[in-house]
Order: C-alpha cells, then structure tokens, then sequence
C-alpha cells in the first residue's frame, strides 16, 4: 500500500479525481473514508488537518491528538484493507501487529530510529463499513519527492545522499530482519520517508505557509463531500535540503511478511523484485536486500536497473530474469533452480532459458551503468559496483545481510 507525497493535483485524475475514487459506487474504490478537515475521530480525540497522502489502500492524514496535546500521523485503511487484515484462510496483510513489534522489540537498537513509530489503533464506521485506523508517528517527505527535485526529467539522487539513505535503510532492515523477524517487502522510494527535525514547528509553519488544497468533485458523491490533496510535510521551516538533517525511516508494512510465516507468495514492486519471487523458491529477508540493491542502482543512474517487456517470444517474468544476469554478468546456479517451482518455466534442463534468445538493445553490465549514467566519481564506482554485487546475487543464500553491509567499504564515508 504506497503513500504518496506530492503537494501538488495529480495530472492524470483517477475517474475524475486527482486522487482516491471517493464515489461509493466508484470501480477503483476499495472502501475509502471520505475525511474532512476539521473532522473529529475516536470519540473527538483526534482533530484532522491535513491530508498527508494516500495509497492503493489507505489515505493518511496529519490529526492534533487532543489528549496528548501533539500531532499523530492516520493511516486510515480502507474496508477492503481492514478486512484483509482479519486472521483467517483469506488474511493478507498484519500490518498492524507487525507495527506492534516493531515499536515494542528493543528501543536501544541502533536500526530502531529508522523504522516508523507506532502509537496505537481504533475502529470506526465509515459510509461503506468498518475501517482500522492505525496511529503513527507523523513523517516528512519520501525519497521519491528528493528524486524529482532536479526536474527536467533527471530523476538522479547525489552519491552522498544515496549512501546516507542505503546506510539508513541498512541499518532499519537489521532491525526488521534481526530483531523483529520482519521482511518488509515493498522497498521503494515512496515507503522511504525523512524524519522532521521540529515536528510541532514544522507543522506551524507548513499550515500557515502552505494550507490544505479542496478539490470540487461536482455532484457524483452522495453524500457530497469536499475531497483534499495530499500535502507531505517538510523537514523544517528551511526550503533547502542539507543532507545532514535527512533522517531515513522505513515506512508502510502493508505488504511486509514475517520471516517464517508469508500471507502471500508474490511480493514487491515488479520491477525490484528478486528472482527467487519469480521463480517461486522460498523467499525471506534476502529478497529485501536484493530489493534494496536495484532501489539504489536506481537512485544512481535514475532509471529501473531491470526495465523489462513482454516479447513476441518470451513473456515479461523471463525477459527480467535474463535481464539479472546480463547485468550482473551470471548466470542461474543449476542447484538453485532445481529447488525451484517454476524452474520449468523458464529454463530447459541443460539451465539455458526455454525461450529468451538475445536483447536486440544494447545490453548494460552493473559496471558501465555507473559508468555511463551515475555521478560517481571515477575511483568510487569499483566500490559502489561490489556493493550492488553483494546486494544482486541471483542466489538468495549468497547475498549479503544487512548487518554485513552497513560495514561496505562504500559506505565507509556515510555519516
């Protein structure tokens, strides 16, 4: 369930709507609650002022916790969501348990600052049926809105930047992978957000300076209701980004998985995800590391590391996995596709594809992407191209943990 972060309309409305389908008869509506500013919730605790974003399954939204007399983040899920959430054969996500442990295991850990702090939970009734609300800490604005700050189509993140966040992240997975028994699962730019510095000052500032944006729907919701743009919060009252105050927080478990117990098979976002999801072996904390591997090769050179197609002889899930070991320069150990369920699907016996032939493209090794596209310097792309090595190995017991890798000579300098 991504959030997004923009402060901006969407330019290609959704039905109408820049945003969440709010009609209640709407085909892209999961059960949304339409909120309104100034709206109370959980018996007036909670006042609403701002919409901080939404998702496949959820809208978040910055509320003043009057009985605390400070600011929470809500993750308002959708019905769909909240039910998906009720133990049983159909449960697909524990999201709000695996917020739980996380908050509760070990608060001394050097990863724990850099995953989301959980406050707690309520139910209510909504238009179209019950929603779980889950309280969190408010956070800034994700990766994905620093990789856009270039414009002009550059969607490249500084080396200093980027390994300030892998060490972030690194050392967040630790925690997850370590500590708390949790693959989080859907590692990308926007379920990577920053810390504000001052929250209460931040929020001043940004209610004065930059207020909450309505939208007109027209008459197609009935009850009419006043839907409103999703606005992040900055880090400070200071427009400018200085690197030394970009704390990176692991955000969003909707799709995470415990180690030893998965709601379901099929993990990540397509174009970040591991080979051994796609050939259906038994995945666990190495598929985020993997994950995390093509999030930063990306960041570097500003464009997916795998961009797949569907081909007239090949399908997509093959033409990605060739595209691994073209990238990498290896090919599939035969003793890890024997374990695999799908291996027959893609590969002949003699460990050859079953159908993939050749790129009629020019094809790219790790080396000359950072090479070509990245702002590295020269003598530090042999160390960021062994990371991403450690990071990419197409067999999951061979990568590096998290732990192994926040010690990288490439990250070395990262503060």
């Amino acid at each position: 369930m991504s959030v997004h972060s923009t402060t901006s309309r969407s330019s290609s409305p959704l039905h109408g709507y820049p945003e969440e389908d709010l009609r209640s008869d709407g085909t892209n509506n999961p059960g949304y609650f339409p909120a309104r500013l100034g709206q109370t919730l959980d018996k007036g605790r909670y006042c609403i002022v701002r919409k901080l974003g939404w998702g496949q399954y959820s809208s978040v939204w910055l509320a003043k916790d009057r009985g605390q007399d400070t600011f929470v983040a809500l993750k308002i899920l959708t019905c769909e969501a909240t039910k998906a959430m009720s133990p049983g054969k159909d449960q697909l996500s524990d999201e709000k348990e695996m917020l739980e442990k996380i908050t509760a295991a070990d608060a001394t850990h050097e990863g724990y600052r850099h995953t989301m702090r959980y406050i707690g939970s309520f139910k209510f009734k909504g238009p179209q049926g019950s929603h779980c609300c889950l309280i969190t800490e408010p956070l800034g604005y994700s990766l994905d809105y620093v990789r856009k700050l270039r414009g002009g189509g550059d969607l490249r993140v500084a080396p200093s930047i980027v390994k300030r966040v892998t060490k972030h992240i690194l050392l967040g997975l630790k925690y997850l992978h370590d500590e708390c028994g949790v693959v989080h699962g859907d590692l990308k730019h926007d379920n990577i957000l920053f810390r504000p510095l001052d929250l209460n000052s931040v929020v001043a500032y940004e209610l004065v300076t930059n207020p909450s944006v309505t939208y007109d729907c027209g008459t197609e919701v009935n009850p009419p209701v006043v839907p409103v743009v999703s606005q992040s919060l900055s880090l400070s009252s200071d427009p400018v980004i200085n690197e030394k105050l970009l704390e990176a927080v692991i955000a969003d478990f909707g799709h995470s998985h415990w180690r030893n117990r998965h709601l379901q098979e099929i993990i990540q976002p397509t174009a970040l995800r591991a080979p051994e999801v796609i050939l259906g072996y038994s995945w666990s904390t190495p598929a985020d590391i993997w994950n995390l591997g093509c999030l930063v090769a990306e960041l570097l050179i500003g464009f997916f590391l795998f961009e797949s197609h569907n081909e007239k002889s090949w399908d997509y899930d093959e033409d990605h996995l060739a595209r691994m070991t073209e990238a990498v320069q290896a090919s599939f150990e035969p003793s890890f596709l024997d374990r695999c369920a799908h291996r027959d699907k893609f590969f002949k016996a003699d460990g050859s594809f079953s159908h993939f032939t050749k790129h009629e493209e020019p094809t790219w090794s790790l080396r000359k992407l950072l090479e070509k596209f990245s702002e590295l310097r020269v003598e530090e792309i042999p160390l960021a191209e062994s990371f991403l090595r450690r990071c990419l190995r197409l067999t999951p017991e061979e990568r590096a943990t998290a732990k192994d890798l926040i010690d990288d000579p490439w990250l070395a300098d990262s503060a």
